[in-house]
């Protein structure tokens, strides 16, 4: 039997009913105090419900404000029919007493609190019961038999993240090892028996030759128990020098915890049940560089138990967004859960839970100018630079970033895969070339973002320098006929139309430093700043583009 589903209404921060699926594992992410840990105890009141071990009451644990409302909790469960047969027998016959029929192989268990705190089960919570008579007590009968049958099949352990490495050892794993090592004890107690009674026929001797023959001593296991004699064991780990565990650093501690958790759930499952872990921030004790190898180690451990997590990692998120729910607060403070369809959309919640964003990963600042390559950046900052700010304010260009991106591919691969995630956080402009290939990644870029809705338009999410032409061509045109008259080598292309005018050229790669150097020692020596009209144009578009982009953030 598999827990596969649990919805919750009234417990907590959770009033609406709400839901998650549990297909094996599930990870829930959201902000602090957003109900996570309530979903988690949730679960372990339903499982601990019969002697309500959470110690439930409706003046803390019932949702605040919703009056005579009860807490309800409902479990569905799945199995196989065949193999399971005595509870499919029970609920059939459950099924007969009230007169409906089993449809499926799913049940569904809820517990709900009277207004004296006392649990209550129920596999049809919308259907009445048999009222009286024979009938009425084998529906009880069968029921109470079937919720105990049910709940005994599994072995809850719930592992919160205030508990101490010590504790978890203690309380989890020292019992399992005493099981363990009772049973190659156990074939010795007549032995240890027949040393125990020796030793107090050799006490007794001494007391009757002191005449106090009235008093009988002997020896017992204590409380009768093989495990109760094991009073405890060394845990010790090499790395590579072997000390006990409490000697070691916290992340290695809980790493070795973790791992000893799949061995736990193979003892138990070996005694045939169902062994479900909730764990709370299982991140809370490590080091960042062991939380891949911890997630891989509960990967592993859900491969043989239902696994149900907290996390304020990103690195304990599946890539599987199916595997991922997420808790928020309402207007009302209550919680909500969520679904997801991205690993993206998963971890977005940590990430402002955290304060990180995503472009904290590509260490973007306030106002950011993309560019297609070093020579740009250089070229336009020292442009920027010439113009007096007075005459040219241009405040959110000299704000912003310049970062370039070694060549128009570059620049058009990382716009590809960030820039629906880093336009929603910073203002980010990209500067394209208008040659050919710096038109051709843009129009390739525009087709993109189209396909999946994100707007990307001219003079508002990129600009393109000069229609046809290179960064080059921002220089005042007889200034690149003067060079070409002087360094015709320098060019790949270059030609004039019939009226003298300049056709779109394409100045070598490898002789690009050469022609910036040579435009920019030019522009040195003018006495105005009439050469940069251009370059002051491109400027006053990305100003404008950029306080547009900063108006749509903050709105």
């Amino acid at each position: 039997m598999k827990l596969t589903e649990i919805r919750v209404r009234n417990f907590r921060s959770i009033e609406a009913e709400q839901h998650f699926q549990i297909p094996g594992r599930m990870t829930l992410v959201g902000p602090n105090n957003s109900g996570k840990t309530n979903l988690l105890r949730a679960i372990q009141v339903l499982f601990t419900g019969q002697a309500n071990t959470y110690g439930y009451t409706r003046d803390s644990d019932l949702t605040f404000g919703v009056g005579k409302a009860r807490t309800s909790i409902t479990a569905t469960f799945d199995g196989d029919p065949a193999a399971e047969l005595e509870i499919y027998e029970s609920i059939d016959e459950l099924h007969a007493l009230q007169g409906t029929t089993r449809t499926c192989s799913q049940l569904n268990l809820t517990l709900y609190f009277t207004e004296t705190n006392t649990p209550v089960y129920s596999f049809f919570p919308n259907i009445k019961r048999p009222k009286a008579g024979a009938q009425a007590a084998q529906y009880s009968r069968t029921h109470i038999a079937l919720v105990n049958r049910l709940l005994c099949g599994f072995s809850l352990h719930y592992v919160p993240s205030a508990k101490s490495v010590n504790q978890i050892y203690l309380e989890l794993l020292t019992p399992f090892l005493r099981r363990k090592v009772s049973k190659v004890i156990e074939p010795h107690l007549p032995e240890i028996s027949k040393s125990l009674k020796e030793a107090a026929d050799a006490l007794n001797a001494e007391l009757k030759t002191a005449k106090l023959a009235e008093y009988e001593a002997s020896f017992s296991l204590p409380g009768q128990s093989v495990e109760a004699l094991v009073s405890g064991f060394d845990f010790m780990i090499a790395d590579p020098q072997k000390t006990p565990i409490q000697e070691k650093g916290m992340g290695i501690q809980t790493t070795a915890l973790l791992a000893a958790f799949r061995w736990i759930t193979k003892q138990e499952a070996a005694e045939g049940r169902e062994v479900l872990w909730l764990l709370e921030e299982p991140e809370s004790y490590l080091h960042p560089h062991l939380a891949s190898n911890c997630n891989s180690i509960l990967e592993n451990l859900a491969e043989d138990a239902t696994v149900v997590k907290t996390t304020h990692s990103m690195a304990f998120v599946p890539q599987d967004p199916k595997y991922v729910s997420g808790t928020s607060l309402n207007t009302k403070n209550r919680t909500e859960i969520e679904s997801y369809t991205t690993f993206t959309e998963a971890v977005s919640a940590i990430r402002t839970a955290l304060g990180i964003k995503f472009s904290d990963f590509y260490n973007l600042s306030l106002f950011n100018i993309l560019v297609e390559g070093p020579t740009d950046r250089k070229l336009f900052g020292w442009v920027l630079g010439k113009l007096p700010a007075d005459a040219y304010p241009l405040s959110f260009v000299r704000q912003a970033k310049f970062e370039d991106f070694g060549g128009v591919k570059h620049l058009s691969g990382f716009l590809r895969a960030t820039y629906q995630f880093i336009r929603l956080e910073h203002p980010c402009l990209a500067v394209f070339d208008g040659d050919d290939a710096g038109e051709k990644e843009r129009k390739d870029l525009q087709a993109y973002f189209g396909q999946n809705a994100i707007p990307f338009e001219a003079n508002k999410h990129f600009v393109s320098v000069r229609s046809r032409f290179a960064i080059e061509g921002l220089f005042p045109d007889d200034w690149i006929k003067a060079a070409y008259e002087e360094y015709p080598s320098w060019f790949d292309s270059y030609a004039v139309d019939a009226a003298g005018q300049l056709e779109p050229f394409k100045v070598k790669d490898g002789r690009k430093s050469n022609m910036q150097a040579k435009m920019v020692s030019r522009a040195e020596a003018e006495k105005n700043l009439e050469w940069a009209s251009r370059f002051v144009n491109v400027f006053q578009v990305i100003d404008a583009a950029l306080k547009e982009l900063e108006a749509g953030l903050e709105s």
